[in-house]
């Protein structure tokens, strides 16, 4: 499999399956740009602040087949669909995942992606715990930037390594073509017990070709090289990283 295939995954839309029985269809949790225009008329739970600006929110989905339908406040008025509603962090625990490793990459990065609610694996302690273990390490990495993508490495790798994730990161973030929803160009960075941070990284890069020759080049106001020609990618973590709010389920 591509490594591009790796971090998109499928894109086509399940059949119809409409209507659904809201107490009965598997509940998961949606990570949402909190612009999204449907944000203040689901039940959701900020994920990420920025100062007074929430970036990101959690709205629970249901399949409805080429479409999901959303778990509103009236709907939960309803016993049988409130207590379908509470077994979303099961739902997600169990959730089925399959980590590959890019051998383009030194099997370094690893890939979790291509089904609907695989960017809120990182929701589960037990998915990030797999994680961990895959990786050898202790703190990891997360790109999720659309529905459906999944992409992870160590925290504590090297600048050539993170290099390398940072700019698929990107590329995954502006790909067009293959449908799938934005969800943020921050990173995550999580134990293996839970995602504690979101992080603006505050450059962008882009790859370029001249005379034949390709150039990775960065975009940003800040300096980013030391006297080496290297990125600190931890110290820009370290110092624009914002703790996420977890819901009390995952608290």
């Amino acid at each position: 499999m591509g490594l591009f295939k790796k971090l998109f995954g499928k894109s086509e839309a399940a059949p119809a399956l409409t209507p659904i029985e809201k107490d009965k269809v598997l509940v998961y949790p949606m990570i949402k740009d909190a612009r999204w225009r449907g944000t203040s008329r689901v039940v959701h739970y900020p994920f990420v602040t920025n100062g007074d600006s929430l970036e990101l929110t959690i709205v629970f989905a249901q399949d409805a087949g080429d479409n999901f339908e959303y778990i509103m406040p009236a709907d939960l008025e309803n016993e049988a669909v409130k207590e379908n509603f509470n077994k979303w962090k099961q739902n997600i625990d169990n959730y089925p995942f399959e980590i590959e490793r890019s051998q383009t990459l030194d099997n370094r990065v690893i890939f979790a992606s291509g089904n609907d609610h695989s960017s809120e694996k990182i929701l589960s302690a037990a998915f990030l715990a797999e994680a961990c273990k895959a990786l050898n390490t202790d703190r990891i990495i997360i790109s999720a930037p659309r529905r459906r993508c999944l992409m992870i490495t160590s925290y504590h790798e090297d600048f050539p390594m993170l290099e390398n994730f940072f700019y698929f990161h990107f590329v995954a973030f502006r790909e067009e073509d293959y449908g799938n929803e934005v969800i943020t160009e921050m990173v995550f960075v999580a134990d293996a017990n839970k995602v504690e941070y979101a992080v603006p990284l505050g450059f962008r890069m882009n790859l370029y070709e001249k005379d034949g020759q390709r150039k990775l080049v960065y975009s940003t106001m800040d300096e980013l090289f030391d006297e080496k020609g290297q990125v600190n990618f931890q110290k820009i973590i370290e110092k624009n990283k914002i703790q996420v709010t977890l819901p009390p389920q995952l608290s």
